[in-house]
């Protein structure tokens, strides 16, 4: 039962997170992209939004579960389901997102403002997740 609802919460939260990555890489910081054409892909099309969505909604997926494992071991700066789901993806951005992103920001093309638009979408996605997981499993 308790898988379920774990995965019940990813799904939810990974079509949350396609939802606020559009507003925030697709209409926010999208200006950004226009300013390195070099970079991107000729022709996207509904296939690669498709297998972006999928990424995302698996990638939710993955952060609930891990979420899920270690519970009991996340550092929380408030009580509560919430503030212990959002200082866990919190510390699983800033450990694992931020540095990739960065670093590949050194070498790929991307302009600065695409590249604070990329951080925010994906700190919201791990707080989705991470949050949504810890509503799932309830107080730890």
């Amino acid at each position: 039962m308790v898988a379920l609802r774990i995965v019940t919460a990813g799904a939810l939260a990974g079509i949350a997170a396609n939802a606020t990555g559009y507003a925030i890489t697709g209409r926010w910081f999208h200006p950004y992209q226009a300013r390195t054409p070099a970079t991107w892909r000729p022709g996207e099309s509904w296939k690669h939004y498709q297998y972006a969505t999928l990424i995302r909604i698996g990638a939710c997926l993955a952060v609930a579960c891990l979420y899920a494992a270690l519970a009991r071991a996340v550092p929380s700066f408030a009580t509560g389901a919430l503030a212990r789901g959002a200082s866990f993806g919190a510390l699983l951005w800033g450990a694992a997102i931020v540095p990739l992103v960065l670093e590949v920001s050194l070498f790929v093309n991307w302009h600065r403002g695409f590249v604070v638009g990329l951080l925010l979408d994906w700190l919201v996605v791990c707080l989705l997740a991470s949050m949504a997981a810890a509503l799932a499993l309830g107080p730890v």
